[in-house]
């Protein structure tokens, strides 16, 4: 890996980090725990796999030391964290492929969710059906958000990465 890519890395790390620290000092926010990801597709898309894939581990590896298993750290290993880097593999806006990675961030917060149940003895609840119902759809608007965000950075990077020169 050359310089720029590793430097660029562990400033979006130390960023998503920080957000995952504003996460978890507000009981484990989800609105804070879905930002924390957005610079580690930011990475993804601007330097590729490699790169995000080192992001993603120095990241969790932070996490996990400074918070243990709080559920905004198992969050962001298990569902936000690995979404943004699978969601790079189904490329496109149309319908099918939003389709598809809303599917697997689906899938992966049924995981999510069943650990969580798993490790804190969640008991079942009277709303458990509307939480989920609702659940779905707050993933299908956080897909939304990742693909916007990724779609304004690349015109941000693009309008101010010539000036200067």
């Amino acid at each position: 890996m050359k310089t720029r890519p590793i430097a660029f890395g562990a400033m979006y790390s130390a960023f998503s980090v920080l957000l995952l620290i504003l996460s978890v000092s507000f009981g484990d926010d989800m609105f804070f725990l879905m930002l924390s990801s957005l610079p580690l597709a930011f990475v993804m898309d601007q330097f590729g796999l490699k790169t995000a894939f080192t992001s993603y581990f120095t990241i969790l590896f932070l996490a996990f030391a400074f918070f243990g298993l709080r559920p905004s750290v198992i969050g962001f290993a298990i569902l936000f964290g690995p979404y943004t880097l699978i969601r790079q593999f189904v490329p496109g806006r149309k319908f099918l492929q939003i389709g598809i990675r809303w599917l697997i961030l689906v899938a992966l917060s049924i995981v999510f969710y069943l650990l969580l149940k798993f490790l804190m003895k969640i008991e079942e609840s009277y709303f458990e059906i509307a939480t989920l119902a609702l659940s779905v759809v707050a993933l299908l608007l956080y897909e939304r958000m990742v693909e916007y965000a990724i779609l304004w950075y690349k015109k941000f990077i693009r309008k101010f990465s010539n000036m200067g020169r």
